[in-house]
């Protein structure tokens, strides 16, 4: 969220973002004004024929009433125009608007969607998944909010007050000098009342974004607090944050209500003032009854449009913040960028790591001077304890994080100067936990080839192991999975994440603890499954499991971010004190003293 301090800052800057969305419509967003704009004219002229309808029924009092009705009909005959006038232009207006703020709603969503997901892995671990939703459909609903506010309260009134104060004046300077003075008086007030308060609004809506993060992770965390029976304890830490909320709601809310009491004192004063001062001169004779019909009207008007505009104020704030909290996102840098727009082309499927140096957090390495080869269509398993550097071998092959020092190569070519989305398409990937779509298990299973025919898909299912138990669903492949594939689970999950990465065929595999949530049953279909799906693919496995890697052609051994052996199965076993051997007896039943 941004600083306090910056806020004048940021107003302008989505007042900027939402005029570039306008402006891609300006047609629309022209005609609207256009529209909104005529048809106020229209409304604002009605209350002159009222007053011209007054001053005939007063002048011809006890006098023969024909020339008077010649008059009237004339006056009604106009007002009949005016009311068609204004009519016309409110549907021209109510039909620019609409075309407007759906084609802009459209845009804003298709933009925040893009530029969201272009974000780096980094981001996404550091922000809450239900915030971001929500920050998104908070500046869908600003940008309406606002349009909208800018177009019925602000650009009418910047329309009836110039308007009415010209007209006033014209029936007498004295009276159109008090309700320029008048205006004047209370915009500034409501300016500085603005000003008093939006600080607290400012915190207020950052309270509420800070609580919407907390609920999504307790929803996301519902079995441990299941688990671990800490719904009370859950409960205390969200009351505390509930509480530093209505603290500062009601701070805010008391303040508005000073700010309501000062504006109606004022609208009271300018009212009482304006009626004594049409009265008294009335009773001199310099202005007609009509006339006092005509100002009290547009008192009235004024004292509608300028009762709402702290309210208006207070909306047009909330919508700007809720605005920025996204706009900030808009306008943050992505992390990890295309440098050209080169592919990366696949012929053979070397990987090569450099003398990569890379740390997540400063001066805190993870590889120093890291170099290893992977020859084409050979298979390698990358074992090591915990926080040794395997996953994130993974990660910077994917360039989810640029490195430091070196480089990463694929057939020759520096995935640094490739383009992400060229690079992420060469490789196929079997995470560790399998995060699966909302969608039907075929769509899920086909999403890296989403052109698969039903045989493919089918075809891969079964090579995975998972056809049996999509079988036995009751709508098959068409069957849902629900958020992040819970309707199934842990290995079944897995076994889809297998079936994709089958289906979409790359030269490059990699497979990240792919049987962890398999038993032992289905750990060895899939590793029968797997000598299929390796074949002619150059495969990177990580694995903690041993029996995953035996037959990987090359095993690497990680430790602290440094490789410590390298070799097959059966080579690292004659190591009598090696990494390997260790880990091989404690998973065979031995300890280690």
């Amino acid at each position: 969220m941004p600083k306090e301090h910056k806020k004048e800052i940021w107003i302008r800057e989505v007042v900027k973002y939402f005029w570039k969305v306008n402006m891609s419509q300006k047609t629309f967003f022209f005609l609207s004004i256009f529209g909104i704009t005529l048809a106020s004219v229209a409304g604002l002229a009605l209350p002159i024929y009222f007053a011209q309808m007054i001053d005939v029924i007063t002048k011809f009092v006890g006098v023969d009433k024909t020339a008077s009705m010649v008059a009237l009909v004339g006056i009604v005959g106009m007002v009949a125009l005016m009311e068609l006038w204004r009519q016309v232009w409110r549907r021209t207006f109510g039909c620019s608007i609409i075309p407007l703020e759906v084609r802009n709603i459209k845009k804003i969503m298709i933009e925040c969607f893009e530029y969201l997901h272009r974000h780096s892995y980094r981001f996404f671990s550091n922000n809450f998944s239900w915030s971001l939703v929500k920050k998104v459909n908070k500046i869908v609903g600003a940008y309406e909010n606002v349009t909208d506010i800018f177009m019925f309260d602000i650009w009418r009134l910047l329309v009836i007050i110039p308007f009415i104060i010209i007209t006033v004046a014209l029936r007498n300077r004295a009276l159109g000098a008090v309700f320029l003075a008048f205006i004047i008086v209370y915009g500034t007030f409501q300016y500085f009342f603005y000003k008093w308060n939006v600080g607290n609004e400012i915190e207020a809506n950052r309270h509420d974004s800070k609580i919407t993060g907390e609920l999504s992770d307790t929803i996301s965390n519902n079995f441990n607090i299941l688990t671990f029976a800490s719904l009370p304890r859950e409960i205390k830490k969200f009351m505390n944050s509930l509480n530093l909320r209505g603290k500062v709601q009601r701070r805010t809310w008391y303040r508005g209500e000073i700010i309501h009491a000062m504006s109606g004192f004022l609208l009271l004063l300018f009212e009482v003032g304006a009626l004594y001062v049409t009265v008294r001169l009335w009773g001199l004779s310099l202005i007609s009854a009509g006339s006092i019909v005509l100002i009290q009207t547009y008192v009235l008007r004024l004292f509608d449009q300028m009762s709402s505009l702290d309210s208006t104020f207070k909306r047009l704030n909330k919508a700007i913040w809720e605005s920025a909290e996204m706009l900030e996102i808009l306008e943050l840098p992505h992390e990890i960028q295309d440098h050209s727009k080169k592919i990366l082309k696949i012929s053979q499927g070397e990987i090569a790591f450099e003398n990569v140096n890379f740390e997540y957090v400063s001066k805190k390495p993870v590889f120093q001077w890291l170099s290893f080869t992977i020859k084409p269509g050979e298979k390698v398993g990358i074992v090591g304890a915990s926080w040794s550097g395997k996953t994130t071998i993974i990660k910077l092959l994917f360039r989810f994080f640029d490195i430091q020092g070196g480089y990463i190569m694929i057939d020759d070519q520096d995935i640094a100067k490739v383009t992400q989305d060229s690079l992420r398409d060469a490789i196929s990937m079997v995470p560790q936990e399998p995060i699966l779509f909302h969608r039907t298990l075929k769509e899920n299973i086909s999403y890296g080839n989403p052109d698969a025919t039903d045989e493919e898909i089918v075809a891969a299912a079964k090579m995975a192991r998972c056809h049996e138990f999509i079988m036995n669903f009751k709508e098959g492949y068409e069957t849902l999975v629900w958020e992040r594939g819970i309707k199934l689970s842990g290995w079944e999950r897995q076994r889809v994440a297998i079936a994709r990465a089958i289906l979409e065929n790359k030269g490059i595999l990699v497979m990240d603890e792919a049987t962890s949530s398999l038993d032992s049953e289905s750990e060895q279909l899939i590793q029968e499954a797997m000598d299929i799906v390796l074949k002619n693919k150059t495969a990177i496995v990580i694995a903690h499991r041993l029996s995953t890697i035996m037959k990987m052609d090359r095993i690497i051994v990680m430790d602290k971010g440094k490789i410590i052996e390298t070799g097959s199965h059966k080579e690292l076993l004659v190591k009598d004190k090696g990494i390997y051997k260790k880990l091989r007896d404690i998973q065979s039943g031995g300890f280690i003293e």
